[in-house]
């Protein structure tokens, strides 16, 4: 799949999956209206927070989306067309384009640019994490959603990079299993096979460039992409930000989140 700007990769997940419940929730505060109280939701996403692990190399890191918005124009695709929309776009001003075909450009330019302009302001943005928790028949789901400023893939070369892993659970809470995305696929794992950190925290092996998530340090060379993971730096999950996610609609979340509604862009960018 051609990923070049795929910086709404996330919205479309989010949106299926927004209207789901867990029935047994009791009665508490809801503010992004899912059927799942606030708390419940912190309580599941902070349990299972993943630690990180880097190959020798790595320039990018997750960090706030907003790093991606502030260094943007927002684009419309029609055909072969690309349409300025908004020069310098925001989180709020971008939350009113919701059909498709939009998408932020970063105007920085080469990798070259962006990495260094990334590696200046990294410290002010934060290691950032987002999660989502919600339920799909009967089992609750708990995403977590990495986003990369670049993608140096050794194949796949494009801006605004959207990572995710999710742990499964089932209806009493325990965790079952586990799904790493890989590009345009994933692998599974039953929860007993994972690698943890202190009992619930999931160790994620990124893939240089790719980003791509392993549960092994010694996986990623099969295949086409023939990734490199390894374990050089880690980022703990203690020393991760993570930003609870709302749900898509007009006051299902934060303003601050409002970059959720903006229209998702299939496999559209700019050549």
């Amino acid at each position: 799949m051609h990923k070049q700007i795929l910086f709404v990769m996330v919205l479309l997940i989010v949106g299926l999956l927004a209207s789901s419940s867990v029935a047994s929730v009791t009665a508490q505060e809801d503010t992004d209206n899912d059927g799942i109280s606030d708390t419940k939701e912190q309580q599941l996403a902070f349990t299972y927070v993943p630690a990180l692990h880097f190959a020798a190399g790595e320039k990018f890191f997750p960090t706030d989306a907003n790093y991606h918005i502030e260094n943007s124009r927002l684009y419309m695709k029609v055909g072969d067309s690309n349409t300025l929309i908004e020069g310098s776009p925001t989180s709020a001003s971008i939350a009113q384009y919701t059909t498709e075909g939009y998408f932020l450009n970063n105007m920085l330019g080469s990798f070259e640019e962006i990495a260094q302009d990334y590696g200046q302001r990294r410290e002010s943005f934060g290691d950032k994490i987002y999660a989502h928790v919600t339920s799909e028949s009967g089992f609750i789901v708990i995403q977590y959603w990495f986003f990369y400023a670049f993608n140096p893939g050794t194949l796949n070369q494009h801006q605004g990079d959207w990572e995710m892993i999710q742990i499964v659970l089932d209806s009493t809470e325990a965790p079952l299993y586990a799904v790493y995305s890989q590009h345009s696929a994933g692998q599974r794992a039953e929860w007993n096979d994972v690698e943890k950190a202190d009992g619930t925290h999931p160790r994620v092996y990124v893939a240089l460039g790719s980003h791509a998530s392993y549960f092994r340090s010694y996986q990623g060379k099969i295949g086409t992409e023939s990734d490199t993971v390894g374990n050089a730096y880690t980022l703990k999950y203690e020393d991760l930000e993570v930003v609870l996610l709302g749900e898509m609609g007009t006051g299902n979340h934060p303003q601050s989140q409002d970059w959720l509604d903006l229209g998702e862009d299939g496999e559209t960018g700019l050549d």
